[in-house]
């Protein structure tokens, strides 16, 4: 039977139709996901921020817990947020010695605990969501105890860690730790080699001591057998998502499937913002900035008088200058080169094309900027991991580093004369700044897919690393190398006994 052109036409239609059909990607469900960021510095909060906007932009509905109040510009869209207004008590005494490092830092994880206790949070626990929470998004800040939501609410986890991953989620997420040539980010020396394996067991031990304080926090909040064991939990995380790039910003280092680096997800959403308008010409700046953290109410005149002197020494350049401190008009009135403000968009202003230098305290927030920007850095490392991550940064040749014990405004300036003399810091953080943008996936859509990935396929079991199931003997083979090396000597003690008979 012969068709008409017309039939033909209309089956043709049909066939495109169904393959066009087949062919279009399914549409994004939305989930709705419960993000815990607690207990965190104002820094750290701004890369889970960055996570849960890339969230809300794919549709999805966020109720997000905090210990922080959030400004209605910092988080818009399908989101509600819980507000519980906590501090972790004010640390107390010297952190010279290694002694009372350690006391402060288990004080530190023994008062986390405390959270838990506040009727508010009590409060959060009781009300269970008219739509159940399809994944839990925890901001990891060495707090496992809250790894008790996931089984109170019934949902899978995920973990946001805002830098290298650090022993403690190589633990927990079973990935290998390589020490004898992959430096721990708060490792100030940056070991390699037999120290940082000496090293690595001195900071095992430490975890290990760590995990039962957690674990006691743990018990004592999600008790057996209403809730499963602490290890159970912690061996339940699903996806370790980090504020990283291992490629541009090292150290080269195993990674599993499952732990998925986000480095730049902050400042690839800045970069929609709005330039900030400079005065007219085009004066070179430096920034300077000692972090959230930093406050000069707190330092005294000598250290002001400190970098005033060395910055009276360029005038040719408008340096922009972070300070909380008394008397900013004043500084501003007697050397009108020196912009004094409270705060400054600091990733705006190294995004200027004029920013020449920047003098930072070293936070991994301020060394992506500095890199994403390809500015030269003049570091002054504070507290934390900032020695360690200015230790990497000077190996790079993207800067100098100067030691804040007893700084002299001479020595300053002799550091910033440097930086804007030699023309081979620039270049080669321009360098590495190409490669830290050159990525398949920006980070916003890669942290997007891998959390989706974890919902749509009820937890993805198949990302689960079988060696997060093995205790220490038979993770490392302890057993295996005891049986090998007391077989040999074994048989070396036999032959030896022959020999003496023969």
């Amino acid at each position: 039977m012969k068709r008409s052109p017309v039939s033909l036409s209309l089956l043709w239609m049909g066939y495109t139709g169904i393959f066009l059909l087949a062919d279009s990607p399914a549409p994004v469900e939305a989930h709705h996901i419960l993000g815990v960021f607690v207990n965190v510095h104002r820094s750290q909060l701004m890369v889970h921020l960055a996570v849960c906007r890339a969230l809300l932009q794919k549709g999805h509905h966020l109720t997000l817990v905090t210990t922080w109040p959030l400004e209605e510009q910092e988080i818009r869209g399908n989101v509600s947020h819980i507000f519980i207004p906590w501090k972790q008590p004010a640390e107390e005494g010297s952190t010279s010695d290694l002694i009372g490092r350690l006391e402060r830092m288990f004080k530190r994880l023994e008062h986390s605990g405390d959270l838990l206790d506040l009727p508010e949070w009590k409060t959060f626990l009781s009300n269970p969501p008219q739509t159940p929470y399809d994944l839990l998004l925890l901001g990891y800040h060495f707090n496992d105890h809250l790894l008790g939501l996931a089984a109170h609410f019934n949902c899978p986890v995920a973990i946001v860690s805002t830098q290298q991953p650090t022993g403690f989620v190589n633990s927990l997420m079973g990935n290998p730790e390589e020490r004898w040539y992959v430096p721990q980010p708060y490792d100030g020396h940056q070991r390699s080699g037999m120290s940082a394996c000496v090293f690595g067991i001195w900071e095992k031990f430490i975890e290990m001591m760590a995990r039962r304080v957690l674990a006691r926090i743990y018990s004592l909040h999600f008790p057996e057998p209403r809730y499963p064991s602490f290890e159970t939990m912690r061996r339940s995380v699903v996806l370790a998502l980090s504020n990283h790039h291992m490629i541009s910003e090292g150290p080269i280092a195993p990674l599993i499937p499952s732990m998925v680096d986000i480095g730049g997800i902050v400042l690839e959403q800045q970069l929609s913002k709005t330039p900030l308008e400079l005065p007219a010409g085009n004066r070179s700046l430096i920034i300077f900035s000692l972090g959230t953290r930093f406050t000069w109410r707190k330092s005294t005149e000598e250290l002001v008088q400190t970098f005033t002197k060395a910055f009276s020494q360029f005038p040719d350049y408008d340096i922009y200058w972070t300070y909380d401190g008394p008397n900013g008009s004043a500084i501003s009135l007697d050397y009108p080169h020196l912009k004094v403000a409270k705060w400054w968009p600091q990733s705006q202003l190294l995004q200027s094309g004029r920013a020449r230098l920047f003098i930072t305290h070293g936070g991994k927030g301020s060394l992506s900027e500095a890199l994403f920007h390809g500015v030269p850095m003049l570091g002054l490392p504070l507290i934390g991991d900032q020695r360690a991550n200015l230790r990497r940064m000077q190996s790079r040749n993207w800067g100098l580093t100067l030691s804040t014990h007893n700084l002299t405004h001479l020595e300053l300036a002799k550091g910033i004369s440097r930086m804007l003399t030699n023309s081979s810091y620039s270049e080669t953080i321009l360098k590495a700044s190409q490669v830290y943008r050159d990525r398949p996936m920006n980070s916003s859509d890669l942290a997007t897919y891998w959390i989706e990935y974890i919902v749509r396929h009820k937890g993805a079991k198949n990302l689960y690393n079988p060696a997060r199931q093995l205790n220490m003997i038979e993770y490392h083979s302890i057993d295996m190398y005891f049986m090998v090396y007391g077989f040999l000597m074994l048989t070396i003690a036999m032959l030896r006994k022959v020999n003496r008979l023969l």
